[in-house]
């Protein structure tokens, strides 16, 4: 059976560097990124992404992150892939729950979602999973 989750992060910290052999004509950077959740899914997370930069302010950039703490009251840790965009104002992507990931109750949790986060350290997560 399939359910849905949503939930609010905000970004507790955000280390960037430039990305090795990154140049002004192709940049790329890493970022290490912590994270809140607040909701239905709720606990910490722990996210490194690449991020390909453009000349105009946009950005696109895929992740890997832990997050660890319950998903609807279920206790465990999970692993997500991301993918997305920076448009200037706003990222906004999708994730999926890397298979087998899941520890504790969340063991057989798989599922995905999307993400959007607007300038700031506030963001939106939903997320549709079975356990």
């Amino acid at each position: 059976m399939s359910h849905n989750a949503a939930s609010n992060f905000t970004v507790t910290s955000w280390e960037e560097k430039p990305y090795e052999g990154s140049t002004q004509e192709l940049k790329i950077t890493q970022a290490l990124v912590s994270k809140n959740y607040t909701g239905d899914i709720n606990g910490v997370g722990s996210v490194i992404y690449l991020m390909k930069h453009k000349a105009d302010g946009t950005a696109s950039f895929i992740g890997l992150q832990q997050i660890n703490g319950s998903v609807a009251g279920h206790q465990g840790s999970f692993a997500i892939e991301q993918n997305g965009f920076f448009d200037g104002k706003q990222a906004k992507g999708t994730y999926q729950i890397k298979p087998g990931s899941g520890t504790g109750d969340l063991s057989t949790l798989q599922g995905k979602g999307e993400f959007c986060a607007p300038i700031g350290k506030v963001g939106t997560l939903t997320l549709n999973y079975s356990l």
